[in-house]
């Protein structure tokens, strides 16, 4: 069974090989990064005064709080999208269907193939940001870059949690690309809840709306409201979020009519 699941996972992944995936992963991790080196290339009257401190540890934080809010969240909307319709696309639905495999492995083998993109573009996106810092230091050695160490157990804690907080959106946006022949319907909804979170961040509920658990989980520890959110109800709901919506959406595949 377990050696049935790891053929059926790998399997998933060689369905990856020319389809956007790759690209998008990589496309999405450069964009911020390359940004913020733009900027700060071009502004080293602002922002040398700003990073003078600690460069490393306010660049990773100038980036990375775009990214837990808005980039990490689009990309997996897009990302299980991308991965669920090269089924829909090439009509094998009902061919994956007939072969002798279980309902919960069709669904959390391709579900594993999210989750490694997923962590390949936390990855990427890191070490770009990485080499952003020394790509600016090229142009203005004033920056200190190269003469700072990295804080890299603080970078591991946020990132962890910004993870941890993007879990339950994944599983919602994987179950929602499932259901859906139409890539731009969860595409749509995906969209939509994000605008909605950003626009009620301030909403005393907000605790329980997982498409903003990344960017809460992100700025815990500040001295604003979500950072007295609490660590720890943020990440039991994310976790809550993960197996509800897995569940359903493998309970939906096991009781949908029509497949494919």
């Amino acid at each position: 069974m377990k050696n049935s699941f790891l053929l059926n996972t790998r399997a998933e992944f060689l369905k990856t090989k020319g389809t956007a995936a790759p690209w998008l992963t990589l496309l999405a991790a450069a964009f911020l990064p390359a940004i913020n080196a733009l900027i700060l290339i071009n502004r080293p009257d602002i922002f040398v005064n700003k990073l003078h401190q600690d460069p490393w540890l306010i660049l990773f934080y100038m980036t990375w709080k775009n990214g837990a809010g808005l980039i990490l969240p689009v990309f997996v909307i897009l990302i299980n999208s991308v991965i669920v319709q090269v089924e829909y696309r090439n009509n094998t639905w009902k061919q994956v269907y007939a072969s002798p495999r279980t309902y919960a492995d069709i669904f959390f083998s391709k579900f594993v193939v999210v989750q490694a993109f997923l962590l390949f573009f936390i990855i990427v996106f890191t070490v770009f940001t990485i080499l952003s810092g020394y790509f600016v230091n090229l142009f203005h050695s004033e920056y200190l870059f190269s003469s700072h160490p990295f804080r890299l157990r603080v970078m591991l804690v946020v990132i962890s949690r910004v993870y941890a907080g993007i879990l339950g959106v994944t599983a919602i946006q994987y179950g929602l690309s499932m259901r859906f022949k139409n890539f731009v319907v969860p595409l749509g909804i995906g969209i939509s809840l994000l605008i909605a979170g950003l626009i009620l961040s301030d909403w005393d509920k907000i605790v329980y709306y997982p498409y903003l658990y990344s960017l809460l989980l992100f700025f815990i520890g500040s001295p604003s409201q979500v950072g007295s959110l609490g660590l720890g109800l943020l990440l039991v709901n994310s976790v809550i979020c993960l197996l509800l919506a897995a569940s359903l959406g493998c309970w939906d595949i096991y009781k949908r009519k029509e497949r494919g």
